[in-house]
């Protein structure tokens, strides 16, 4: 009786389900943790999960004391499109779904996603912009006041690497 081939399938199925979901190729770039250095320190960790990444923002002050917390997910949809849920300390969830905005050019070497919600208050649009170790995090909403359509730019660079 030959045992070998089904046994070591068997060991590489059950390997396959140890609880590491795989990171979507569409959102693998983001994985991994992320520090913007200003007034506060800004801190977003992403995850892999089943479809996409589990995320969680982070806002401090230089003291170490915590002003925000944001979970956030980001899903790959059937379209091959992702959606952007957001769940901000004390407000409401918000999803934004993912456009392909002819509007914001990837520079060589970058890439970008763009995810809106044109219902929402503020912001209306996110954008992400990925060139190596170095990420831009864009809110605003491009229909409003100067202040909205200008909103809020954060840039991060990568601290830590992806991690189940």
């Amino acid at each position: 009786m030959r045992a070998g081939p089904p046994i070591l399938a068997l060991v590489l199925v059950a390997g396959l389900g140890c609880g590491h979901a795989p990171v979507a190729d569409a959102l693998a770039p983001l994985c991994g943790t992320w520090r913007h250095q200003g007034r506060h320190i800004v801190t977003e960790s992403w995850r892999p999960m089943r479809g996409g990444l589990r995320g969680r923002s982070t806002t401090t002050q230089p003291g170490g004391k915590l002003v925000e917390l944001e979970l956030m997910t980001l899903t790959v949809l059937r379209s091959g499109l992702t959606e952007y849920h957001a769940e901000p300390s004390g407000q409401e969830p918000t999803i934004f779904l993912e456009r392909r905005d002819p509007a914001v050019v990837a520079a060589p070497g970058e890439r970008v996603w763009t995810w809106v919600n044109p219902d929402h208050d503020f912001p209306r649009r996110i954008v992400y912009r990925l060139a190596g170790d170095r990420l831009t995090a864009s809110v605003s909403n491009p229909d409003g006041d100067v202040g909205q359509r200008i909103g809020h730019t954060w840039q991060y660079r990568r601290t830590g690497t992806c991690a189940p």
